[in-house]
């Protein structure tokens, strides 16, 4: 039919994009390697899992247990959830585009595109799971002792993952539509991420995301999508419905029909449809402005150039939020406490201070790309230059880590001293954190761009960079943050023979000092670099 893609061209086209996609792969770094090599390693180790407990479950059917048969029914609702989010949120950020869209375009029909693209984002979306899921079905098979099971249940996961990515797909397209459009979307994209990101976090550290998707997989196991379970066990369950099976297999044929056609009106709609433009706002805001006066008009330009490549390209500083993670044990301590304890605010002004510093000043000179001549024969001084990223980063994270870090302490139960101790940390570490990573980003520096997502390849800090930065930071400014833990503290006053209040004061003083001094070798060693650059 005219309305659905060419099957030819569809394929070609799905070949040529794993091909790029493989391409990619193998042109990664030794480090990207490494962590591609992990997640295979947890590929395998859940394919094991997924094969073991296949087996057991076939057994368990071939016996006759009910509560086999129980988490069977189970599965399809937990597996098309996790497919149609997966699809849905991986289009948006990947699968949903083509490089050399154009060209594409003028060459064959939109739906051909997309009917590449459906077909190279199943594999790549899907493939995560669907192959372990092939091979335990035929340990299930195997373990109910029915060499029919395994048809029927390689059936059943295809077509479930099939239909869930082409009803997910069609969504993540509108979502990106959605957000070309809307110029309030557009304009406050990075802060919808970012909330939503902080949500999924709550969820994850508060324990209650099993409580949140519960509902999700209840609406879904008391639907059709259940009867996938029917046309797996067919052959080993006598009470499993041949009529559900035949009608989930009809109802995937026509709900996947309908994903394609959606597919191919949205990102019609999305192409072919020009962008609304979000508005350059003015980086010479009232921080601005201010900034000026503080740090004279030099460092404020480039203080105001690296919040503008920031807003134009968050993506890039996505990695500052990995060590969010760490806050999981503290956070965790305090929803199960029902109140905030003693180790969350110094944990919390600890990385709201190495999110600063590790904002803009990891990587000085790999940010300014292709423009570093032109940066480095402006007239900025290599002082100016480094005070500039220094204020850009200290701007933002000294009054966020100050106010977070500050009401956490003001809620916890830790002494006067300590919480006046944690609240200065908070205000102090956010501005020697940018100068001690200055020095570590130009001694480590990275010019090339790493691929983030299709289309999208942005210069990031090198491994190197992070890690000796975030080691040098926590084993000094560290000190100013831990100890003002009331049982760590009382620990080292006891063993010190001094008060709990004279440890806290002198935690801060110490680790602020050797931060401090750290801090201002880093700064002279960017700024001879940066002159030097100059020089030459």
């Amino acid at each position: 039919m005219v309305a659905f893609p060419n099957p030819a061209h569809a394929a070609r086209i799905a070949a040529n994009e794993l091909r790029i996609a493989w391409r990619k792969l193998r042109g990664k770094s030794t480090a990207q390697l490494a962590s591609v090599a992990v997640v295979v390693l947890f590929g395998a180790a859940f394919t094991a899992a997924a094969a073991y407990g296949a087996y057991l479950g076939g057994r368990g059917l071939a016996a006759g247990s009910g509560d086999a048969m129980g988490l069977v029914g189970l599965v399809p609702a937990g597996l098309a959830t996790l497919t149609l989010f997966m699809a849905a949120y991986m289009t948006v950020v990947q699968l949903g585009d083509i490089d050399a869209r154009d060209g594409y375009l003028t060459t064959v029909p939109a739906r051909d595109v997309v009917g590449g693209l459906l077909l190279a984002g199943y594999v790549r979306a899907a493939g995560f799971f669907v192959v372990p899921l092939l091979v335990a079905s035929a340990a299930f098979a195997v373990g109910a002792g029915s060499p029919l099971s395994f048809p029927l249940a390689a059936l059943a996961v295809l077509a479930l993952t099939a239909t869930a990515f082409l009803l997910g797909f069609p969504v993540g397209v509108g979502v990106a539509y959605l957000a070309s459009r809307s110029a309030l979307v557009a304009r406050f994209k990075t802060v919808i991420g970012a909330t939503a990101f902080l949500a999924y976090f709550g969820l994850i550290v508060s324990g209650r995301f099993d409580e949140a998707i519960a509902p999700i997989l209840r609406v879904a196991e008391a639907s059709p999508v259940s009867w996938y379970a029917d046309l797996a066990v067919l052959a080993v369950v006598p009470s499993a419905s041949a009529a559900k099976a035949a009608g989930v297999l009809l109802g995937s044929v026509v709900l996947a029909a309908g994903g394609v056609l959606a597919s191919v009106r949205l990102s019609e709609r999305r192409w072919y449809t020009e962008s609304v433009d979000a508005g350059e706002r003015e980086t010479d805001s009232v921080t601005g402005g201010r900034l000026d006066r503080v740090v004279g008009r030099r460092p404020a330009w480039v203080a105001r150039k690296s919040w503008l490549r920031a807003r134009r390209a968050p993506i890039k500083l996505v990695f500052v939020a990995y060590p969010a993670f760490l806050l999981v044990t503290p956070v965790q301590a305090s929803v199960e406490a029902g109140r905030v304890t003693s180790s969350l605010p110094p944990s919390v002004a600890l990385y709201g201070a190495w999110m600063t510093g590790a904002a803009f000043t990891l990587n000085p000179l790999g940010d300014e790309g292709a423009v570093l001549p032109v940066t480095a024969i402006s007239g900025v001084s290599g002082r100016e230059f480094v005070g500039g990223l220094v204020a850009a980063g200290a701007a933002f994270g000294v009054p966020l880590t100050v106010a977070v870090a500050g009401a956490l302490a003001v809620l916890s139960p830790l002494p006067p001293v300590a919480l006046a101790c944690t609240v200065a940390a908070a205000a102090v570490l956010p501005v020697v954190a940018p100068a001690l990573a200055a020095g570590v980003g130009t001694t480590y520096p990275k010019y090339d761009a790493t691929s983030i997502s299709r289309s999208r390849e942005v210069v990031v800090p090198s491994m190197w960079a992070f890690g000796v930065y975030t080691l040098a930071f926590l084993f000094t400014a560290g000190v100013a943050t831990v100890v003002q833990v009331p049982a760590l503290a009382g620990a080292l006053a006891n063993l010190l023979g001094t008060t709990a209040a004279a440890v806290h004061v002198g935690a801060l003083v110490a680790g602020v000092l050797l931060a401090g001094v750290l801090a201002a070798v880093s700064v002279r060693v960017a700024v001879r670099a940066f002159d030097g650059y100059t020089d030459a």
